[in-house]
């Protein structure tokens, strides 16, 4: 684990450097005037101006492409438009990479300090005509030649005069609609997302005692959409006290968790180091009932313990002087599955998911990557080398796709679970959590870490062979090298079927999964098949009985044993199936065919849950206990 002064070592920052120095371009130096502009909300146009310093000769302006936290290059550089550079009044020709799409070269004509940039950016997804969530890396160029933590940019935001707004970023001036705010490098910029709206609420949940303030803030569609009850603000208020008592350090001047509550923006999260930005699946009924917070309640614990995980510590590959640079994916499994375990072990400690909740999570996802057929052929940590977000949802059990996630939540339980038997019970994750993430308290310059490191501060936690045990585990193909279900069966529990769903799976058949549009039938369990709840067949199980009998991807299922489709009808028929032994007929529609497919399935109706080992400890009491705090910062 080694410091990294200002985001990069000085290995890193030379190669980086090198890589830049070679386009020839040495723009000046001096400050960046950035302006974003929402004239019409309902128009959901972005306009952007910016006034670059610059001296006369070539110059090259990127394009933000790998994008932290996005972990790919997939800046949204196609939604651009009307680009047009301006010097002295002039127009600047100029022209794309061949090879880079996200760079432009232009030349700087005599006598010109500064250059002007004009271009529009559609933000469908990010603008409402009562919101906008910004997200600056979508509205800037920046110069080649210097890192991004050495540009300085002056961001200025144009919105409503009486839309109220928030953002890590310091306010400088605000004059009706126009904000100010004050400068800062580039890459704090991309690391600094503001929401604002018409409907906005912000709310102090700095604990106790603590100098270093903490906001909830939300906007949404409505006035409706951000009435948060009482025992939920406790949620979030305890949040930030039980990672206080997990790290025993913050990374951050201040932190603001951002919450926009639409049904009309898209849906997730993204981590940054002083603030998240967090988009409810279920938009703007997030805090409406119980489905609706279930499925939402551990998004914002996620992001939160990003700022520890991921942009404080930040795996070494994915370190790089400015957004053109590839960045190097392979600790996903670390960046994204440790969070993904703490975050949602903090979501239970500090009341925002019962312990019954957690483990009804923990075993659909279980149960969701014991059908990952493709860990056969394709090693965990491909999914982290090859990550991609935009992949489709056809054949994802075989492809495999993105599981550092949820494997990597079950990875990471293994661990702990590892270090609890193995000290008998005197440390656990947390002590490598407050070792890992916990030094220089108060600092937010960026340190890198590698395998080894990882390695390294486990033996310290607890010897073991750790860099065997992972390494088997990451690089494993072969289910009896991945001992996927091993955490949970040290926890003292186990992986079962029940004949009723539980709480997170009725949330996510009643409410949307988020990644699908509409609502999502889990069979993978009975005839082996995922559905949009019309009936269109988004995955199929890699040989299984939906597989045997000729389903696919795309395809249709119009009627059951001559029932017209629907959920409850499929769940009958399975039942039913199990009583007479005979065949589903399953009618299925497409590319303009209707046939019947009988599958073979007899099992009656299977729904994951979690159950008690007889006579094992139950360390997942221990895991999900709230830890005593203390006076924190």
């Amino acid at each position: 684990m080694k410091p990294l002064t200002r985001l990069l070592g000085a290995a890193a920052l030379a190669a980086s450097l090198s890589c830049v120095a070679e386009t020839g371009n040495d723009a000046a130096t001096g400050q960046v005037a950035l302006t974003v502009r929402l004239s019409d909300p309902g128009q959901k146009l972005l306009y952007v101006h910016e006034v670059i310093p610059a001296k006369p000769g070539p110059l090259t302006l990127y394009y933000p492409k790998w994008i932290p936290g996005d972990h790919s290059p997939d800046g949204p550089i196609e939604q651009v438009m009307g680009l047009r550079f301006t010097a002295g009044g002039q127009r600047v020709a100029w022209q794309r990479d061949e090879l880079d799409r996200f760079a432009f070269h232009l030349t700087v004509p005599a006598g010109v300090q500064q250059l002007e940039v004009d271009f529009q950016f559609p933000a469908e997804k990010r603008v409402t005509p009562n919101l906008i969530d910004l997200t600056w890396d979508h509205v800037a160029l920046y110069p080649a030649g210097s890192p991004a933590r050495a540009q300085l940019f002056q961001p200025t935001l144009v919105i409503p005069a009486d839309w109220q707004y928030a953002s890590a970023l310091e306010t400088a001036t605000r004059d009706g609609g126009r904000i100010a705010f004050k400068p800062v490098a580039f890459d704090t910029l991309v690391d600094s997302p503001v929401i604002a709206g018409k409907h906005f609420r912000s709310i102090d949940i700095t604990p106790k005692g603590s100098k270093v303030r903490r906001w909830l803030d939300m906007v949404g569609d409505s006035a409706a959409a951000i009435g948060i009850s009482d025992s939920q603000l406790a949620g979030f208020r305890d949040l930030i006290t039980q990672a206080q008592a997990l790290f025993h350090s913050h990374h951050y001047a201040s932190y603001h968790l951002l919450l926009v509550l639409s049904d009309h923006t898209s849906v997730g999260g993204l981590e940054h180091q002083q603030s998240s930005d967090d988009r409810a699946r279920s938009g703007a009924k997030m805090f409406a009932d119980a489905d609706h917070f279930m499925l939402d309640g551990s998004l914002l614990p996620h992001e939160y313990t990003h700022s520890w995980n991921g942009k404080f510590m930040r795996p070494a590959g994915l370190a790089t002087a400015d957004f053109e640079q590839p960045m190097r994916p392979e600790l996903l499994w670390v960046y994204e599955g440790l969070t993904v375990y703490l975050g949602d072990v903090l979501t239970v400690r500090s009341g925002l998911w019962s312990a019954d909740a957690w483990r009804a999570a923990v075993a659909y996802r279980a149960e969701e990557m014991t059908h990952r057929t493709g860990r056969a052929w394709r090693p965990l940590v491909d999914t982290t080398v090859a990550v991609d977000y935009s992949a489709p949802s056809a054949w994802a059990n075989w492809r495999r796709q993105n599981d550092f996630y949820r494997e990597g939540q079950l990875l990471w339980l293994a661990v702990d679970m590892k270090i609890r038997e193995l000290s008998h019970g005197k440390r656990s994750i947390d002590d490598f959590a407050q070792i890992f993430f916990g030094v220089d308290d108060g600092s937010f310059v960026t340190h890198t870490y590698t395998f080894d490191d990882v390695v390294a501060t486990l033996n310290k936690v607890q010897p073991s062979d750790w860099a065997g045990f992972l390494r088997g585990w990451v690089n494993g193909t072969d289910e009896h090298q991945v001992p996927l279900l091993s955490g949970i069966e040290a926890s003292g529990w186990r992986l079962a079927y029940a004949d009723k769903p539980s709480v997170y799976q009725n949330a996510l058949e009643n409410v949307g999964n988020g990644e699908l549009e509409g609502k999502g039938i889990n069979a993978m369990s009975t005839i082996g098949v995922f559905l949009h709840d019309d009936g269109k067949v988004v995955d199929v199980l890699w040989d299984g009985p939906a597989f045997k009998a000729g389903l696919a991807p795309g395809m249709k299922l119009v009627a059951i044993d001559e029932r017209p489709f629907g959920a409850a009808v499929l769940r009958e028929e399975i039942v039913k199936a199990k009583q007479s032994e005979k065949p589903l007929q399953l009618r299925m529609e497409h590319d303009g065919v209707s046939e019947l497919h009988a599958v073979e399935y007899t099992g009656g109706p299977k729904y994951p849950v979690l159950v008690r080992i007889p006579g094992k400890t139950d360390y997942l009491q221990q895991i999900l206990a709230p830890k005593p705090v203390g006076k924190g910062s």
